[in-house]
């Protein structure tokens, strides 16, 4: 009989602590947990500037500037039709070599190569280097046009700040 009261007892438990009958601890007196909501913001460069700074992700000490100096040149063709129009063309390839030069300077050159080798002997070599990128605010500092020959003198400054947002890769 003894066994029997005890089954009946253990049972007893069993079906309330799976019927969900158990006494619950006291809640009453717990806050209330609050609701977790999700926002969503847009985000521009001038908040994540923000964040940065306030963050101290980013040192900047009064924000010091970088300068890139490169000079182009450009040669005057031989078949103009005037000596004018012979400047005009040398003063634009010498401006397109300094933009080449700063691309190259910031963002790095592309180099592909191929050589070809038939019978033992090199028949075909090619080497194209290209630059990609967008200079912008670069300054000319200086030009000069002497025997065929255009010099443009050209400068880019940039804050550490600007460098490190666009360059920090």
């Amino acid at each position: 009989m003894n066994r029997w009261i005890v089954s009946l007892v253990g049972g007893l438990a069993a079906l309330m602590l799976f019927s969900g009958c158990m006494p619950q601890p006291n809640t009453a007196n717990a806050a209330p947990e609050p609701e977790q909501k999700v926002v969503i913001q847009k985000v521009d460069k001038e908040d994540i500037r923000e964040v940065l700074r306030e963050e101290k992700l980013l040192y900047i000490n009064n924000a010091p500037e970088r300068v890139f100096e490169v000079t182009g040149e450009g040669i005057a063709p031989q078949n103009t039709i005037s000596p004018a129009q012979a400047m005009a063309l040398a003063k634009r390839a010498a401006l397109a070599d300094a933009y080449r030069q700063l691309g190259a300077k910031l963002y790095g050159v592309r180099i592909s190569a191929k050589d070809t080798v038939k019978d033992a002997a090199l028949k075909d070599s090619r080497i194209v280097a290209q630059v990609d990128g967008v200079i912008k605010n670069a300054t000319i500092t200086g030009m000069s046009f002497q025997d065929g020959l255009y010099r443009v003198q050209m400068e880019l400054k940039m804050s550490e700040e600007r460098w490190a947002e666009i360059f920090s890769y």
